[in-house]
């Protein structure tokens, strides 16, 4: 069984050379790894480009057909289209419903690996279905069971505990407003605002979500977060990272010269850049030295705000980095920090720093623990709390030593091309199971 070659076509938001964070960097690496097996692989995903909204463009990578879907107001403004009200929304999914249809009609997968695509929404897993393709989810992130796709719950901003129809709908009605009194008060206008579509979409989400067949977790976090959701099988398959290229575990700097941390995300509103910089303030106010790099999208004008907190001269904005670079930009960093405040899945940044020697601060939420054990071989911080992680930073600045103590606790990190066969085996499985196998083989 496991001898026959696969035809797997990936479903996922951003691809490569499109910024898409560490979801778009391992899809990558696991579409390659697929082929270099002997596996037919494609891709479809989403694009912006100054074409007509719906156009497809077909593109190579290596032997990856890779079809991008444009879809210009998605891709830079409402990724779940949540502004476009519930008339428009039909008209738009009756269109990627036509796009999908199309795409099966000229070539079907024995299985579809769905990587969330917020701007296809819940028609995409439907049509997939329809055609008989048994889809495997795999869960980057929580979009399967939360319609604010990380387990964070508004109006309070708190981690979520898991769906309820009254949960998600207080969720989805509100928008982290502070309070359950000051979201009620703005019920009215969002009503009006919003009207069905947001009830609809949580319809739509808990029907697709029995369509899945199995699903792939990165993280023990995400398996227990789906588990009581999704049908089984759900597991856990650590992808780690991809390893190739490493240089050797890097040496520590003298301690006479500053301590460096560094943030690879960029001002992303929700990777939490200006936890890290008011910390970074507060520090520097109170006589510590210390470097801040900073690599990643939207650092475009940020030097006023770098400016208005006094950090000009010891805050390096590094703009982004191509993926062949991102081993040398850790290895420029004696301490990675993370400082995302949404409830992070996995957390890459941890794995990829451990993987040339560098400890991480990051807060304590999500699968982000499955990496760290505080104090041991990284630094913990109670989650959305900016005090808390300037504490962590300030530990490591009275103590550098202590960057060389967590440094040599560092786990051993996994390699994406040695774990690929998991997900192969994985596919097999799913296919087995569903019946599919035999009826394609």
């Amino acid at each position: 069984m496991s001898s026959k070659a696969l035809r797997v076509l990936h479903v996922v938001e951003s691809y490569a050379p499109d910024y898409g964070g560490g979801a778009a960097v391992t899809t990558r690496d696991v579409c390659h790894y697929l082929a270099r097996r002997g596996h037919e692989v494609r891709v479809l995903t989403v694009e912006k480009a100054d074409e007509a909204p719906y156009s497809l463009r077909t593109e190579y990578d290596g032997h990856i057909r890779v079809d991008r879907v444009n879809l210009p107001y998605f891709k830079t403004n409402d990724p779940e289209g949540w502004g476009l009200g519930l008339p428009r929304w039909w008209l738009h999914e009756r269109r990627i419903q036509h796009i999908i249809k199309d795409k099966l009609a000229s070539w079907l997968p024995d299985v579809v690996d769905y990587h969330t695509t917020r701007p296809f929404g819940e028609i995409c897993l439907f049509e997939i279905h329809k055609h008989g393709v048994p889809v495997v989810a795999t869960l980057h992130d929580a979009w399967l069971v939360c319609a604010r796709l990380m387990l964070l719950r508004s109006p309070t901003s708190q981690p979520c505990e898991g769906p309820s129809p009254v949960r998600c709908l207080e969720c989805m009605y509100s928008y982290f407003d502070g309070s359950h009194a000051r979201a009620v008060m703005k019920l009215p206008w969002r009503l009006i605002k919003l009207g069905l579509l947001p009830a609809y979409r949580l319809w739509r989400r808990s029907q697709v979500n029995k369509l899945v067949a199995g699903a792939l977790a990165r993280s023990e976090f995400m398996a227990s977060v789906h588990k009581p959701i999704l049908r089984e099988p759900v597991v856990h398959i650590p992808l780690g990272v991809n390893l190739a290229g490493r240089p050797p575990a890097k040496v520590l700097r003298p301690r006479r010269m500053p301590i460096r941390f560094g943030f690879v995300a960029g001002f992303q509103q929700t990777k939490g850049v200006w936890h890290v910089l008011d910390a970074a303030a507060t520090l520097k106010a109170d006589g510590f030295l210390f470097e801040l790099s900073i690599w990643g999208p939207g650092q475009a004008g940020r030097e006023a705000e770098l400016a208005k907190r006094d950090l000009v001269d010891c805050v390096r904005l590094r703009g982004m980095y191509v993926s062949e670079e991102h081993w040398e930009v850790y290895r420029d960093m004696d301490v990675a920090i993370m400082a995302t405040t949404v409830c992070e899945p996995l957390g890459r940044v941890p794995m990829e720093a451990a993987a040339v020697g560098v400890p991480t601060i990051a807060p304590n939420v999500g699968g982000i623990k499955e990496n760290i054990q505080d104090g041991y071989n990284g630094l913990l911080y109670r989650f959305r709390d900016p005090q808390d992680l300037q504490r962590q930073m300030r530990r490591i600045l009275e103590k550098p030593e202590l960057v060389q103590e967590l440094s040599k606790n560092l786990l051993p990190v996994l390699d994406t091309r040695e774990q690929i066969s998991e997900v192969e085996a994985f596919y097999y499985s799913v296919l087995s199971m569903t019946g599919a196998w035999e009826v394609k083989a």
